[in-house]
């Protein structure tokens, strides 16, 4: 009975730790997207990620740690720099240093960025203006905008 009991731990952690799983465009591995927010401060954002966790796993990730999650999460925002500020079951908050180029005097530009995901729903706020854009794997074009203090 001891034998079950340390397999079924391992499929349900090689689950946890295994690549990425052939599915729908919004799915990681264990984790599906719903939506990013990136608001832009200065030259700073602040990534804000809504997403779903495959049933059963919450529960290891739970039992096990966040680790792996984290990383995941990382991997799908594809921002250098980032550094998880919260993360639970259902969102995490990134928080990405020099993610806009500071071309001085409150002037800054957000490059292009792609994600590891198409994102069903993206949401980019600079202090002056929203901007919405529906299953994008890639912001293209970049954005250009002005902060103050």
């Amino acid at each position: 009975m001891r034998w079950v009991t340390v397999a079924v731990v391992l499929m349900l952690v090689a689950a946890l730790i295994a690549p990425v799983v052939a599915g729908s465009d919004e799915r990681y591995s264990y984790i599906t997207v719903e939506d990013v927010t990136i608001q832009l401060v200065k030259e700073h954002a602040i990534v804000t990620v809504n997403y779903q966790i495959d049933d059963g796993i919450g529960l290891l990730v739970l039992l096990l740690g966040k680790s792996d999650l984290k990383r995941k999460v990382l991997d799908i925002l594809n921002f250098e720099d980032a550094k998880i500020q919260s993360i639970d079951l259902e969102h995490a908050v990134v928080l990405v240093n020099n993610a806009s180029n500071d071309y001085g005097q409150g002037s800054y530009w957000f490059p292009e960025h792609k994600f590891e995901v198409v994102v069903p729903s993206l949401t980019v706020i600079t202090p002056h203006d929203t901007k919405y854009y529906a299953n994008v794997s890639e912001f293209t074009g970049g954005l250009g905008y002005f902060s103050t203090d």
